[in-house]
């Protein structure tokens, strides 16, 4: 038995995906992140969420069969330092080109409806083979095939979805805008997700919530990832959104007094820190979900030992450390990051109104620091999920955000 379970093939994903066997990258006991080794893969196993943004999930189940079942004998199927024949990164990769290469013969049938499914398949694939978006070489080859893979199915969308240049210090980064189909200017958010989400993952919020709304949509990577990963993070982690914002308002499909942020997990730091600093960008409103602005950020190195080492290896990219970085390095910068001790809980009254979804016990934001941070509002919506975990669940979370957005609108 190779891994130390005796099943294989179908049953092997039935047993993973059913709960039978623990998964451990990032389940949660109520209190923290399980530790990597309660669990038997080094990534996240969530077909799910892999189906939420595309994927198929007959190709999932062969994929992750085919991991577990094929190549040499390693103490975790996935372990990354592997790479031949079975590894995580090989079949990734080639379930996404295989999607790829099947969008492309549709696109040049005529067949664009069915091109966008397997360009978004593609997509969804190569992400899996990229994660945890770190700067090794191969896991960056694959992000940009998912890159191209996007760029492909925005071709062949109903809807505009187009790649822009953000101007940036002495150069730029690269976003996707998504916009609705509106003969006037139009409401835009600008929102990211968490340290190892890239903004492909973001399409089915705009497509299920802010397009049948008339709202656009700007998604942006974390300083550190894909089309961010020249900057790393940094105390003020709401440069790139606050580029994009003010570049937002010289296009003219855009409506410029109606625009938003919003971002979950680490996504949600940058989105607090312009609304509690930066109140000259004039924001219509801010949506803040689950992300770290204290606590979680300066406890003691010791505490980082409770994540699992895929989400470490993540927070190594993004904070531009060595991969092999101990806990006391990692300390060292997200400290930096605390809001709380920038002085930001502090200040005059924010008029901005802002929309707070969180859980009522999260291991990365505690609901005291939320309150802390809320206390400077005027305008404040407070939701709590009475669930224990790190974030809710992304459909009703965004629902909500986007019915927030068409209220706040001037």
């Amino acid at each position: 038995m190779r891994f130390d379970y005796g099943v294989g093939g179908a049953a092997l994903f039935a047993a993973m995906y059913l709960g039978v066997m623990p998964l451990g990258a990032q389940e949660i006991d109520g209190t923290r992140f399980r530790a990597p080794e309660e669990g038997t893969w080094y990534h996240p196993v969530e077909p799910d969420s892999w189906v939420h943004i595309g994927g198929e999930r007959a190709d999932i189940e062969a994929v992750l069969t085919r991991i577990a079942t094929t190549g040499s004998a390693r103490s975790l199927p996935d372990d990354p330092s592997y790479q031949g024949e079975g590894s995580w990164i090989a079949e990734w990769v080639a379930a996404g080109e295989k999607a790829l290469s099947e969008g492309r013969a549709l696109a040049e049938a005529g067949d664009s409806l069915n091109a966008v499914g397997k360009f978004k398949a593609a997509v969804a694939y190569f992400l899996r083979a990229s994660s945890p978006h770190t700067d090794d070489p191969t896991q960056r080859s694959a992000l940009q095939q998912a890159q191209i893979a996007y760029g492909l199915m925005a071709q062949h969308h109903p809807l505009s979805i187009r790649k822009i240049e953000v101007p940036f210090e002495d150069g730029s980064f690269k976003a996707w805008l998504h916009m609705p189909k509106s003969e006037s200017p139009s409401p835009v958010v600008v929102v990211s997700m968490g340290s190892d989400v890239a903004k492909e993952e973001l399409l089915p919020y705009f497509e299920k919530q802010l397009s049948i709304r008339g709202i656009g949509m700007l998604s942006l990577d974390m300083p550190g990832l894909g089309a961010s990963s020249e900057w790393r993070f940094s105390p003020d982690l709401d440069k790139l959104h606050v580029a994009a914002l003010q570049h937002l308002k010289t296009l003219p499909e855009v409506d410029p007094d109606n625009l938003f942020v919003q971002g979950a997990s680490f996504g949600g730091n940058p989105v607090a820190r312009a609304w509690l600093a930066r109140p000259g960008i004039n924001l219509a409103g801010a949506i803040f979900m689950c992300g770290p602005i204290h606590s979680s950020l300066v406890a003691p190195p010791q505490a980082y030992a409770h994540f699992p080492e895929y989400t470490m290896d993540g927070v190594r990219a993004r904070f531009g450390l060595r991969p092999e970085a101990g806990f006391e390095e990692i300390s060292a910068v997200a400290e930096t990051l605390s809001l709380k001790r920038q002085g930001l809980f502090e200040g005059p009254k924010i008029e901005t109104p802002i929309f707070a979804i969180l859980t009522n016990d999260d291991p990365v934001i505690p609901l005291k620091d939320a309150d802390e941070m809320l206390a400077r509002g005027n305008s404040v919506k407070r939701v709590v999920y009475d669930t224990p975990g790190h974030c809710p669940e992304r459909d009703s979370r965004e629902a909500m955000a986007a019915s927030w957005i068409v209220d706040q609108l001037r």
